[in-house]
């Protein structure tokens, strides 16, 4: 029985966590959750503003620990789920 157990939790986790995210998809992560805001907070923002915005933000998250992170503490389901979220709320929520 605890063998059987101990199996089944291996092959969860493998399938839960998947490959972690690469330091490309956490700066499209980032880019995601920017224009998110944007939308959200400044509607109308051209896309040479989106873009600029998005810049500033790589450029913090450079000097942010947590940001730097992101490609151990991301597991594959939530970078999906944050990725196909309409809102930065549910961004968020897919990342607790």
């Amino acid at each position: 029985m605890t063998r059987s157990v101990l199996l089944a939790s291996c092959a969860l986790l493998a399938f839960g966590c998947g490959k972690r995210p690469s330091p490309v998809e956490c700066q499209a992560l980032l880019d995601h959750y920017v224009e998110l805001l944007v939308n959200s907070d400044r509607p109308g923002t051209n896309a040479a503003e989106l873009h600029k915005l998005q810049l500033q933000a790589r450029d913090k998250a450079k000097e942010d620990p947590e940001f730097a992170a992101c490609t151990e503490r991301v597991s594959r389901r939530e970078l999906e789920c944050a990725m196909s979220a309409v809102n930065a709320d549910v961004l968020e929520q897919c990342l607790l």
